[in-house]
């Protein structure tokens, strides 16, 4: 992926040096996200580029029968005809099988769906899957989870995808079975505020559902009018009403410091956070990622402060809010000096944020000017 592609650029560097030493002897593929927003960053010497899906595609190179260097496979209609992940593979390696939103543990990282066809700005989704949505069945889920179950002694599943609820109708069937099997799993998913009502949420309790994370992004109607969100605040409170009713517990994703918001916007964002408290939070500060719609406004009109190697857009004060939200200096995401800074009222601050001045002068006035 874009975030993680310097990364990636030091493997490719690594295996092409033992290619020409002769030491090696094989090709480099390579596939994901960044491969559809950004080919032009991708070496000359890597033999093969997938966009989008890679089963097809991956066979077809290892076949012999792929016929130019970038390669883009029909999407695949049945997903249920794809074979299981190598979990025989993946279980025996070091990853973290915690969920910090679950109280229980191994938990497995399924992904049962692709696509998303939302229009949020930020979002750069659809420049790799296009606006479809394809799905595995609701039996092929459930299949899924008994074979984890019982080989890999699973406690937990987070279904880590854009979109697990969007197909209403394959949600109800994989609850209600889940029910009717009897199959005692706690499970996460990520979902909107607005295709869940309070029966769907209860339903989905009864199943053994423990987390959502919801994409919130703003609690101000207008930012998320601009972000294109087709949520409401409505939503939001009827939704944080029903979680919390139903066990149900809702981590909230947002956003600050995009070009449509402001402190002010943050602050009204912290005051909804306090009325509905939700079981857990995080801001993201904004940085344009390539494909998205956002992005291309902020390049087109020349809002950001600084343009790195691979693309990736930062916006004046970033540097201020990564120290303020991740508590990190910004030179160790990214290899470049902020020069200017956002206005800082203290009036403001001072008022809305309910904390002596000299607490909050103290923590930021090394870097904030």
């Amino acid at each position: 992926n874009t975030i993680c592609f310097r990364d990636t650029m030091r493997m490719f560097n690594k295996i092409e040096d033992l290619r020409k030493k002769d030491l090696w002897q094989g090709k480099i593929i390579v596939g994901g996200p960044h491969t559809s927003v950004a080919l032009e960053t991708i070496p000359e010497f890597v033999d093969h580029v997938v966009q989008g899906e890679g089963e097809k595609a991956l066979v077809e190179i290892l076949q012999g029968r792929a016929k130019s260097r970038i390669i883009k496979s029909e999407r695949i209609t049945d997903l249920d005809s794809l074979p299981l992940q190598p979990w025989d593979i993946f279980t025996k390696l070091p990853y973290d099988y915690q969920c910090r939103w679950m109280d229980t543990e191994p938990v497995f990282t399924v992904n049962t769906s692709r696509g998303c066809p939302y229009n949020c700005t930020f979002c750069s989704v659809s420049s790799v899957w296009g606006k479809r949505y394809s799905f595995l069945s609701a039996d092929k889920i459930i299949s899924e989870i008994e074979y984890l179950v019982k080989n890999h002694n699973a406690k937990g599943i987070y279904f880590r995808e854009d979109h697990f609820t969007l197909n209403m109708d394959r949600t109800r069937e994989f609850c209600n079975k889940l029910i009717k099997k009897n199959i005692k799993i706690s499970w996460a998913c990520e979902t909107r505020v607005d295709v869940l009502n309070e029966e769907s949420i209860e339903l989905m309790s009864k199943a053994g559902c423990r987390a959502f994370y919801l994409g919130i992004e703003s609690g101000n109607q207008a930012v998320l009018d601009k972000f294109r969100k087709d949520i409401t605040l409505e939503q939001i409170e009827n939704i944080s009403g029903w979680c919390d009713k139903h066990n149900i517990r809702a981590y909230w994703s947002l956003i600050v410091g995009t070009p449509h918001d402001n402190f002010k916007d943050y602050v009204t964002t912290k005051k909804l956070i306090k009325r509905l408290k939700p079981y857990s939070y995080a801001f993201n500060v904004y940085v344009g990622i390539p494909g998205s719609s956002l992005y291309q406004y902020v390049l087109e009109n020349e809002l950001y402060e600084y343009k790195d190697d691979i693309g990736l857009l930062y916006m004046p004060g970033f540097d201020v809010k990564a120290k303020y939200f991740y508590g990190i200096d910004s030179n160790k995401l990214v290899d470049y000096k902020f020069k200017r800074r956002t206005p800082f009222d203290k009036k403001l601050l001072k008022r809305m944020w309910r904390v002596p001045f000299r607490i909050i002068k103290n923590r930021l006035s090394s870097f904030w000017k």
